[in-house]
């Protein structure tokens, strides 16, 4: 089943387009709609969509600036651009970016649903692989397992209790059980693994700090700021800054 996104500001677009593609069967579902780029974002990060539909112009973050940044991101998705401006521009750029088609306004029932069942045989999730290096070895199996779905999903939203339901035991139990093993906390441990993917980022890429905050698992930019400023004793800003002065030295 493809999961689908849809980021389109006009109201009757956006809902009208859902309930087409809903209506084609049980092989797509659309899971999250926005309105602007900035929550196609946040919905991409929390649903991991197979395709997003998305129109150019829009308030506060674009379609091609949405797909600029989501394109940097580990999980395989189609972009689909829709929209009533037949710029070749916007176009080119979309291909740049690794956009799968793009569609002008109006769009037709069967167009879209041609579209979708090439992307459905196209379609190749992409697989996570973490090696046994990759993470600590704890004598519990099940500790071991966590941190290594940490190191894979530590962009995503993690919590203690979600671990405990998953393996059957008390989030009491488990939170005891990591702080032994692991030597700390469960929520500073998943902290500090988001703070050192941060660090890495701000050192060797020129993505935004919104981004990188949004990469790392945190929608909330002022904590971002906050906690790794707690954590590194310097503002983001200035450690990417000091960080590309020692990459020009």
């Amino acid at each position: 089943m493809l999961r689908i996104i849809i980021v389109e500001d006009e109201y009757r677009a956006r809902t009208g387009l859902a309930k087409m593609i809903n209506n084609f069967g049980e092989n797509y579902q659309v899971v999250a709609i926005a309105e602007n780029g900035y929550e196609g974002m946040l919905l991409a990060q929390q649903y991991k969509p197979d395709v997003i539909f998305t129109d150019i112009q829009m308030p506060r973050v674009n379609g091609l600036e949405m797909i600029e940044h989501l394109v940097s991101t580990e999980y395989d998705c189609r972009f689909v651009i829709i929209s009533g401006y037949a710029d070749f521009e916007y176009a080119r750029k979309g291909i740049r970016l690794g956009v799968t088609d793009y569609l002008l306004k109006p769009i037709t029932m069967s167009a879209v649903q041609s579209l979708l069942q090439k992307i459905e045989k196209e379609f190749t999730p992409k697989l996570d692989a973490v090696t046994e290096s990759e993470s600590a070895n704890y004598s519990s199996m099940m500790i071991n397992k966590i941190v290594k779905d940490i190191e894979r999903h530590y962009m995503d939203k993690l919590s203690l209790e979600k671990y405990a339901q998953e393996h059957l035991v008390t989030p009491e139990y488990l939170s005891t059980l990591f702080s032994k093993q692991v030597g700390q906390p469960f929520v500073r441990y998943l902290k500090e693994r988001r703070i050192e993917h941060a660090k890495e980022m701000l050192s060797k890429s020129n993505k935004k700090i919104y981004q990188i905050a949004f990469d790392v698992g945190y929608t909330d930019i002022k904590y971002f700021c906050r906690i790794f400023k707690e954590a590194t004793g310097v503002s983001a800003r200035e450690y990417a800054r000091q960080a590309a002065q020692k990459r020009t030295d």
